[in-house]
């Protein structure tokens, strides 16, 4: 094992030389994405009561498992997972009030789920986000889409430029809160892709990730608003599961359950999503998914021993007309680069070098994969 962290701190030591001389004045490394290894492992997958359903790696985006995960179906209000991304994305102060306008609040399907905000009533919009994912309140998408584009359709119009972004090519969006419309589907493989891009995001982590969250009382309410967040597995009910962070409920007649879960242990992130299910079989499901993903792949981050012996130092490169310049190089966003491997794969046989801007990771002498340094 010291053997195998030497050659990987003296490989680090050679790319960092590299890497310094593509940019200046600082080398910033950024591995949202992580590798993994091709390979699929043979262990006995599960079955899931869902129509469709997927689990991912939240790094590298490797699909662990996977059922029907091309097949169209509605949302329902996992949907909001896009809307608040979108939000975070398109607002520069999210501390900025939204004004509730009257069509905000009363356009919503009677009887769905809202947490009972008034026309004409000024919220924090890191306020309203959280009313989104925690409460699924449905008035809050509205206030939130025109609050950022104007109209809801035109919000509508950023969220379906975000996903082909994405590169999403099974799903579309009508609705800013997942309410039923016969045009407005997802695939499952596209929700996972969605939600990865949302956890990459850090402010949409704050607002996802936490059982409950208190609106401070405003011009229409002088009492504030409790949010809790619905998902049982969050609240820590009888689907309590080891590592959930966060994730997203959803429900219409014609959708059915849906369910997305985000589950971190140690340096594994998995994503998992569930479409078409009902009531508990929803969360048996994703603890099957879940299980699954962790008992059978394993993630390390390769990079996080050598903070100690090269954080922070500085090194001295010559320029043009033998100029010295010092550059210094941070690490800690080395820590953020994993790999995904099958549990019965020897991290021993993973290699890295550095070539031009990239990291390339190989397994057993094979390129899985690459990191860009910027």
């Amino acid at each position: 094992m010291k053997k195998i962290i030497k050659k990987i701190t003296a490989m680090a030591v050679m790319s960092l030389f590299a890497a310094t001389q593509l940019q200046t004045p600082q080398v910033n490394v950024q591995a949202a994405d992580g590798v993994a290894t091709v390979e699929k492992t043979t262990a006995k997958q599960p079955k899931i009561y869902g129509r469709s359903g997927i689990v991912i790696d939240a790094k590298s985006g490797k699909i662990l498992y996977a059922k029907k995960v091309d097949d169209r179906h509605y949302p329902a209000s996992i949907t909001k997972i896009l809307t608040t991304l979108v939000a975070i994305e398109n607002n520069k102060d999210l501390y900025d009030e939204v004004t509730f306008s009257s069509y905000a609040v009363n356009s919503i399907e009677p009887g769905s789920t809202h947490i009972g905000i008034k026309a004409g009533e000024k919220i924090p919009l890191i306020d309203v986000l959280n009313a989104i994912m925690l409460e699924s309140a449905n008035e809050a998408c509205n206030g939130a889409a025109e609050h950022t584009a104007g109209t809801t359709k035109k919000f509508v119009e950023l969220m379906n430029k975000k996903v082909k972004e994405l590169g999403c090519t099974g799903s579309h969006f009508v609705t800013t809160n997942g309410l039923h419309d016969d045009d407005h589907y997802v695939t499952a493989r596209d929700m996972a892709k969605i939600s990865k891009a949302a956890l990459e995001n850090e402010t949409f982590r704050y607002v996802a990730c936490k059982p409950n969250y208190y609106i401070a009382p405003t011009n229409k309410d002088k009492h504030g608003k409790e949010l809790w967040n619905h998902h049982k597995m969050v609240k820590r009910t009888m689907f309590n599961y080891d590592g959930v962070e966060g994730g997203k409920t959803g429900y219409t007649t014609k959708a059915g359950g849906t369910l997305v879960t985000f589950a971190k242990r140690g340096d594994q992130e998995l994503i998992a999503v569930d479409l078409c299910a009902h009531g508990y079989e929803l969360y048996e499901d994703t603890i099957k998914m879940l299980n699954y993903g962790f008992n059978n792949y394993k993630t390390i981050a390769p990079f996080k021993t050598m903070n100690t012996v090269l954080k922070d130092d500085t090194y001295g490169f010559l320029k043009t007309g033998n100029e010295l310049s010092q550059y210094k190089i941070p690490l800690k966003h080395l820590n953020d680069v994993t790999v995904m491997l099958e549990k019965k794969q020897s991290a021993s046989k993973l290699t890295y070098k550095c070539k031009d801007n990239k990291y390339i990771i190989s397994y057993d002498g094979k390129q899985i994969g690459s990191v860009k340094l910027y």
